[in-house]
């Protein structure tokens, strides 16, 4: 598509745009400040970071605005006849993304500085814009919010495939060396079916099958290898022959040459080896279920965790537990706290439940110890401690989150409640955390407070009972 014709606004032209059709006798004013910008297709006309010092109003063609270096950010349409830029009370100071067309496009800008005057010679025009930057700092408020949902989501997420995946892989690796121990198993059992055991045989291997209906680990080490090692001694002697992980595997099973030699007499050679093979299976079959049954508790604990972090099958307001809020949350960020963190819990033996949304809750817990942590990992050296403490006040239950961080700067303490304020590089923060911990605690009803100085920041959440 060929460029606009790049020729100034008129007051006509400005009288076919709906945005000005309520305010006739201010469009001579309008039109005599307002220049008039050309651009060619995928052409920035401005960036993040750059002073925001005008009001657009696109004439021709199409604008798109995207956070800087934010590759899943949301995009801003400006289409011919739509205002953006500085508003009329806007507070904006710097623009928070790139201006580009998108196609060639012809746009009016006005400099700010004569939009108090603009209020009062289009007072319409004035209201509609005002009615732009509600909507748009609404909107800009919901997207930052699932944003900062996401990127707390995402950072649960890998915590959570952190911890399932290692009984994940327990339950895969288990399950396949049961397989094997089971065929193995199979083989020695049909191979001793051609030899008639007589009553007493079969009682004693009976009798030693009972004595591993438990899977031994508590066994001193330097024990087991000494029991295997005379039982590898005594299958030598004996002309016993078996493969030669059955002699660590009877002393793992906590047999002794004591236990096995009674069995001798009574059977062939090549049964008595058939027979320990059994043996040996049988413990680790009972090792492998005990594995597989630890791993499936841990991932029906992490499931469980989950369940009760999100308060999945309650209704929005429930008698909630803050202890129980806390513990849970702290088990959603175990991969991180486990690298070099101390946990110290100092709960209330009196704290009551409390009406509350416990999911909103929960996201105050994880908003505020995910600021914690963050505030750690800096720290050159020394022991990281994240300490959580509860207490039952009049008319109150008060949470306190500490961190031993290097604390909040006094110019910064300030804004860290103001909506989009971040100190976090660019796509790693959207500055709505604290803000929507502050909209949360006030739906509540209650407060929130910080005090903050080098090596120790402490939050301080107060819900009424």
């Amino acid at each position: 598509m060929p460029l606009p014709d790049c020729k100034p606004v008129t007051a006509a032209e400005l009288a076919e745009i709906p945005l000005f059709v309520d305010d006739p006798d201010a469009l001579e004013w309008l039109a005599a400040h307002f220049d008039t910008i050309c651009l060619e297709q995928d052409e920035c006309f401005l960036r993040e970071g750059d002073p925001a010092t005008h009001f657009f109003v696109v004439l021709e063609g199409e604008i798109h605005f995207r956070g800087g270096n934010d590759v899943y950010g949301q995009t801003y349409i400006r289409r011919a006849g739509q205002p953006t830029g500085v508003l009329p009370f806007s507070r904006m100071k710097v623009y928070r993304g790139r201006g580009i067309a998108a196609r060639p496009t012809r746009f009016a800008r006005m400099e700010a500085v004569h939009l108090r005057e603009l209020v009062y010679r289009a007072p319409c025009l004035a209201q509609k814009l005002v009615e732009e930057m509600t909507d748009r700092t609404r909107e800009t408020t919901k997207i930052g919010e699932r944003r900062n949902k996401m990127l707390a989501l995402g950072k649960l997420s890998a915590g959570l495939a952190h911890e399932l995946n290692n009984p994940a892989s327990a339950l895969v690796s288990s399950s396949s060396r049961l397989r094997e121990v089971l065929v193995e198993r199979r083989r020695a059992a049909i191979a001793m079916r051609g030899e008639l055991l007589s009553k007493q045989a079969q009682d004693l291997v009976t009798a030693l099958s009972d004595r591993i209906q438990e899977c031994h680990d508590h066994d001193d080490a330097m024990e087991v290898a000494d029991r295997a090692q005379d039982i590898a001694d005594w299958l030598s002697d004996e002309g016993i022959d078996v493969p030669p992980e059955i002699p660590d595997g009877l002393a793992s099973a906590g047999l002794s040459v004591a236990d096995l030699a009674p069995i001798r007499p009574h059977m062939s050679v090549e049964n008595v080896a058939r027979g320990l093979v059994l043996l040996v299976c049988d413990y680790q079959v009972l090792c492998l279920s005990r594995e597989i049954e630890e791993a499936s508790r841990r991932v029906s604990d992490l499931v469980q965790a989950v369940k009760s972090y999100s308060y999945m099958d309650q209704t929005p307001l429930t008698q909630v537990r803050i202890e129980d809020g806390i513990k849970v949350t702290l088990r959603m960020f175990q991969h991180q706290l486990k690298h070099g963190v101390e946990v110290v819990k100092n709960f209330a033996p009196d704290l009551p439940a409390i009406d509350a949304n416990g999911s909103e809750l929960n996201q105050i817990w994880t908003n505020l110890i995910d600021n914690a942590i963050d505030a750690m990992c800096g720290l050159p050296g020394g022991v990281k401690r994240l300490e959580i403490r509860t207490a039952r006040e009049p008319g109150h239950v008060m949470v306190e989150i500490t961190d031993n961080g290097p604390g909040i700067p006094e110019d910064v303490r300030a804004h860290i409640f103001d909506p989009f304020f971040t100190t976090k590089p660019v796509g790693e923060g959207t500055g709505l955390g604290l803000d929507i911990v502050h909209r949360i605690v006030t739906k509540h009803k209650g407060a929130i407070q910080v005090e903050s100085r080098p090596g120790r920041t402490a939050f301080q959440v107060r819900l009424p009972i």
